[in-house]
């Protein structure tokens, strides 16, 4: 090398990072992973669907499931509320992993370890101590038929907001005691659902409530005061923050979503309408032709709406309102619930089959082997590793669910 500047850097080069070959790999160089193959699924063991069952004594429908399951809350739980408004708490295991079978080369001697269930049932209802402080009362409209929507549960499992009382109020619960924290009037008849936006621990949300008198409203919780304030920062007396009109008959289901700020409510026979969270009317979604009323609704973090109406029909619309398309079901949903990054569907319903949807084509992906009773409510885990199902039974079914397997890149890799 006569290049005397070129040969001294070349010898540097040598010294602080040694020779290059000429050729590192003679395979083809891994595609670049992501965040899934970081533990790639083909290395484990499958998980059984069925995780426990549990089972009250009152056989009442269990028409509620509420997951709050975060670590960071002082007290996780599972709230399931019945159809004779009775309710628990039970406790929810953070540490608690899917159990799965051991592999067929390891050794047999070792007795086999007690699994770590994720769920264990109300302290007070296995101790039959302090029943009174497990049920809402018995002021309610017999009138109306107990749903999911009729009650709501704060993100801390501290509060209970129930619906469906005859004076027209809804209420709020002391989840401990069962004692009315606060009960707050403001429609002109029987409310019939409400629903929560999502938040954090320690924030403020919206609360929506809809009624008999055609009209939906959204109200403002304060996480300080841990109670429903008005605009006018009464809590004794709290007045509504909008107050949503433009059904013509009672509304049966309602959504709201404080990133998109916007409140999803369907009424009974009518289309669903969309306004903004401060009252003003956006659009109408209207159904195709011979579909009636909406009785679901779910909505995504990218604002694509699902609706199911009460003739075994799911329907996806845009933000827009644009309807994107719909799938007949041979079911009666009853409940569902949407994965955190909007991609999937759990659904339940009459037939006592939960199953899980893809989106944004409305196929179905997976279904659970079939309950002895139907499915009332489904609830999805913190870490979308279990799906909660209340039976009409009593009993509370925990699957082990893993939305890996669905992921288009597994498929494609490892199918």
């Amino acid at each position: 090398m006569k290049d005397l500047v070129m040969k001294e850097a070349i010898e540097n080069q040598i010294r602080s990072f040694g020779q290059t070959p000429a050729q590192l790999l003679t395979d083809p160089h891994p595609p670049r992973s992501s965040a899934m193959h970081v533990t790639p699924m083909m290395f484990s063991s499958p998980t059984e669907d069925v995780c426990l069952i549990m089972k009250f004594l009152s056989n009442s429908p269990v028409t509620h499931i509420a997951a709050n399951t975060y670590p960071f809350i002082p007290n996780p739980a599972i709230v399931t509320i019945s159809a004779n408004h009775n309710f628990a708490i039970n406790k929810w295991n953070t540490t608690a992993a899917p159990a799965t079978p051991p592999p067929s080369y390891a050794q047999g001697d070792k007795p086999d370890a007690a699994p770590v269930l994720p769920l264990s049932m109300d302290q007070l209802l296995i101790t039959h101590t302090g029943l009174h402080r497990r049920n809402l009362g018995n002021t309610f409209d017999e009138r109306l038929k107990v749903n999911h929507h009729a009650f709501v549960v704060t993100v801390d499992n501290r509060f209970i907001i129930a619906t469906q009382f005859w004076d027209k109020s809804f209420r709020v619960f002391y989840s401990d005691t069962a004692k009315i924290q606060q009960a707050v009037y403001g429609h002109f008849d029987v409310v019939t659902c409400v629903a929560r936006s999502e938040c954090s621990l320690n924030q403020d949300c919206y609360i929506v409530t809809g009624s008999k008198d055609c009209t939906a409203m959204v109200w403002h919780w304060s996480a300080r005061s841990q109670a429903i304030v008005g605009d006018n920062g009464s809590i004794d007396n709290p007045t509504p923050r909008a107050t949503l009109t433009g059904h013509q008959q009672e509304v049966t289901c309602v959504y709201v979503s404080t990133e998109l700020g916007l409140v999803v409510s369907g009424s009974k026979g009518g289309p669903c309408l969309v306004h903004t969270t401060t009252g003003d009317l956006l659009r109408s979604l209207e159904p195709p032709k011979e579909i009636m009323s909406p009785e679901l609704i779910t909505v995504t973090r990218e604002g694509f709406i699902v609706i199911n109406y009460d003739r075994g029909n799911l329907c996806l619309y845009s933000l827009n309102g644009k309807f994107l398309r719909d799938s007949t079901v041979d079911d009666n949903i009853l409940h569902m619930v949407m994965s955190k990054d909007g991609q999937y569907l759990m659904t339940g319903g009459q037939s006592g089959m939960a199953s899980v949807w893809r989106t944004h084509d409305l196929n179905i992906l997976y279904s659970y082997p079939r309950c002895d009773s139907k499915i009332c409510s489904v609830a999805l885990a913190h870490d979308q590793k279990y799906l909660m199902a209340g039976l009409g039974t009593g009993c509370v079914v925990v699957f082990n669910i893993d939305f890996n397997k669905w992921h288009h890149e597994f498929q494609e890799r490892y199918s």
